[in-house]
């Protein structure tokens, strides 16, 4: 697991919550789009998580610290370019825990041991 991943990972585990994950695939490859938010109820600050989880890859697009509804609106036009090039989008049910939950989760998980 990259360095990058495990901090990105730590943080979002201590200190934000995601919503709105949308499921983008084509074919063999798949994406994950979430806004995530560092204080839960509040718009702002937020970031924009683009996932390649075919490929392991986690990255920040876009992140505010002011403006209201901007990552919201930056996540939309991702997803609107993917359908466009073909991706089949597919929002997750509000609630159900996305691929980035679980790679928080999964980060978070002690080291096993041997016997």
């Amino acid at each position: 697991m990259s360095r990058p991943f495990v901090i990105l990972s730590l943080l979002l585990a201590s200190t934000g919550t995601a919503a709105n994950p949308t499921n983008c695939s084509f074919g063999e490859l798949s994406r994950n789009i979430e806004v995530v938010y560092a204080n839960p109820g509040q718009a702002v600050p937020c970031e924009v998580i683009y996932d390649k989880a075919s490929e392991g890859s986690i990255e920040t697009l876009w992140q505010a610290n002011v403006e209201a509804g901007y990552c919201e609106s930056q996540a939309a036009g991702l997803i609107a370019k993917l359908e466009g090039l073909g991706w089949r989008c597919t929002a997750a049910a509000q609630g159900a825990p996305s691929d980035l939950d679980s790679a928080v989760e999964g980060a978070m998980d002690p080291e096993p041991r041997s016997p």
